[in-house]
């Protein structure tokens, strides 16, 4: 009996390396494959929202830049990941990604913040409200995309010989909604109306009842007291058009 126990023990000390090893292959080909796996889909979604919101946002200005917010380790399998936009318009700042996968009809949604360098105007010196704007009281500023005001101007022709409406200190930006065109017509001044059709013109003289730039459009009491809407031209004359 002993000789038969004595036997026994031997045959499973002989199997125990083999099916430790066994063990060992498996549970590394296990925890191998199922990383691998993951790994391969997550790194597909972020490097496909990465191309994406780079190519989106690559007319922001110098620099772009993009860095995922989201773990993507944690989102299901995704297949042929396609990334969208759920809002329209240039990605900037703190931004949403959807993501629809050919396995699935769930979206899967990856959060990025996108950064870019931009330049715009500001101005040179100090601005006092009505001053004409030349090309010496401008500057530029470079900032993130983020910061930079709104309606700033980054083309030095948009604001050159046009007039500030509010008082600009040295550093502020040149924005689009507080320039106005020189005033080629002045309110309560003789202005001279021109109309027209295809074989006739006609001019006659008018007061002017508003302020009006190149291409604003002004009215004219005329000398019957009737009242005309013109648009300026750049020699200060209201073009009536019947």
């Amino acid at each position: 009996m002993q000789r038969i126990l004595n036997a026994i023990r031997a045959f499973s000390l002989a199997r125990r390396p083999r099916l430790v090893a066994v063990g060992l292959v498996l549970g590394l080909l296990a925890i191998a494959a199922t990383p691998t796996a993951l790994a391969a889909s997550d790194d597909a979604i972020a490097q496909v929202t990465r191309h994406f919101l780079m190519s989106q946002a690559a007319s922001l200005g110098d620099d772009v830049g993009v860095e995922l917010k989201s773990d993507t380790s944690r989102l299901p399998e995704c297949r042929s990941p396609q990334p969208f936009l759920p809002r329209d318009g240039v990605p900037q700042g703190r931004v949403m990604v959807g993501i629809r996968c050919s396995n699935d009809e769930q979206v899967r949604y990856v959060q990025a913040t996108v950064s870019a360098s931009v330049r715009f105007l500001v101005a040179a010196t100090a601005i006092k409200r009505g001053e004409q704007l030349s090309a010496d009281m401008l500057d530029w500023e470079r900032a993130d995309v983020s910061r930079r005001p709104r309606n700033a101007l980054d083309d030095p022709s948009q604001a050159i010989g046009k007039v500030i409406t509010q008082r600009l200190t040295k550093g502020m930006a040149l924005r689009g909604d507080r320039l106005r065109q020189p005033y080629l017509v002045h309110r309560g001044e003789s202005v001279t109306l021109i109309a027209g059709g295809e074989d006739f013109t006609v001019t006659r003289e008018g007061e002017a009842l508003n302020n009006g730039g190149k291409g604003d459009s002004v009215r004219a009491r005329m000398p019957d007291g009737k009242v005309l809407r013109g648009q300026v031209d750049a020699r200060g004359r209201l073009a009536v058009r019947y």
